[in-house]
């Protein structure tokens, strides 16, 4: 937990607080060397591979891959709060179409949270009670503000389809065939966590004071916002879609690298090796791509990943997951503008499950900080 550090003594950091080890944790292992991603031990390549987001989704907030019954009990858990209050609904027709949809998302939230259950306890056993109501109620207001976009309304969740086939089915309005749903939730168990960044630190900051998991969830959500850390699969695939083929991307890549500029979706604060998530939805995003005639878009993103990372080789620059995201939601029908909302629905897992973690023993996060007095005082 926060303010537990391994190795006791003076830390040395840099900017952003870069590699200042701020606790200890069980709920991941990231490996930026190696190129290794854990979830409570297990690879994510394997969860992905094996596993269901609803069971990753279990694992990553309660320490444990559910077996059947518990997996059921989840399922209905999850399926129970699959319809928020309508007071978020009637906020977001008062929201202008043009908003980002993350913020639409967020604002409806915020007034979904006035309704939630128990909204005054914050003892841990409530606490421990809310990451299904909100990964459900998340899913719904996501798929809304999405079909908002296009003034459209809400749809109703189906009962039968599991989380991310309903998710998408209320965004869409219609079920994607079951490659392409498989290929959708193994991007949200990719995503589910990854340590301490800074949407997490923000939602800890704010659980640290006594609020509830849904006020950190927001705090979560209003750090995502920004295009530095939740942006960046919208800004990569709208880079890669202004490219006319493979030549095209070559040509661009090689002038772009010699005049120093920065890629999103490549280079990574942690790893300095592939990022493990891409392979993992490299199989994923050619198929889909494949099925809707797309291949060459494909080829256009190997071309310009091939120059980027060759040409930035000596600054160990690859590609991340926000690269390869958008090359499956574009085909299967979410818009660039709705990219964030995946990746937010999906990290908002490892949010809570650090809030979780961090609740029994921690205290209110209070760092301290050095002055630097400049001149002479009085």
């Amino acid at each position: 937990m926060i303010g537990s550090p391994p190795t006791p003594g003076i830390q040395r950091y840099g900017r952003g607080l870069e590699g200042l080890v701020a606790g200890d944790t069980a709920i991941s292992h990231i490996d930026g060397q190696q190129g290794r991603l854990l979830y409570r031990g297990y690879p994510v390549e394997e969860l992905a591979a094996a596993a269901t987001f609803e069971e990753v989704s279990h694992l990553v907030l309660f320490g444990e891959l559910p077996d059947a019954p518990a997996l059921r009990d989840w399922r209905v858990e999850l399926a129970r709060w699959r319809q928020p209050p309508r007071a978020a609904y009637d906020a977001l027709r008062g929201l202008p179409i043009h908003a980002h949809p993350l913020a639409q998302y967020r604002t409806m939230l915020a007034v979904a949270a006035c309704h939630i259950p128990e909204a005054d306890s914050t003892g841990l056993d409530a606490q421990r009670r809310r990451p299904a109501r909100i990964l459900s109620w998340t899913a719904a207001l996501a798929a809304a503000a999405i079909r908002h976009l296009d003034g459209l309304d809400d749809i109703p969740p189906r009962e039968d389809l599991g989380y991310s086939a309903n998710f998408l089915y209320q965004t869409l309005g219609r079920v994607p065939p079951a490659d392409e749903v498989h290929a959708f939730d193994a991007s949200l168990i990719a995503q589910a966590e990854h340590g301490l960044h800074a949407a997490a630190l923000a939602a800890l900051a704010v659980i640290s004071t006594g609020a509830d998991l849904g006020s950190a969830v927001l705090a979560g959500m209003g750090a995502l916002s920004g295009v530095r850390h939740g942006g960046a699969n919208q800004l990569a695939f709208e880079m890669l879609a202004a490219l006319d083929g493979p030549e095209s991307a070559r040509r661009w890549a090689r002038q772009a690298v010699a005049d120093g500029r920065r890629f999103p979706g490549f280079g990574h604060r942690v790893y300095k090796c592939p990022d493990p998530r891409v392979a993992m939805l490299e199989p994923h995003a050619r198929a889909v791509l494949a099925a809707h005639g797309m291949s060459d878009r494909w080829e256009t993103y190997l071309a310009l990943r091939q120059e980027v990372e060759g040409g930035l080789a000596t600054k160990r620059i690859h590609a991340n997951i926000d690269s390869i995201t958008g090359l499956l939601y574009h085909p299967i029908g979410l818009p660039p503008s709705a990219f964030p909302i995946p990746f937010c629905l999906a990290i908002q897992t490892g949010w809570m499950a650090h809030c979780l973690e961090y609740l029994p023993d921690g205290a209110m996060l209070s760092p301290g900080v050095v002055y630097l007095r400049e001149g002479a005082g009085g």
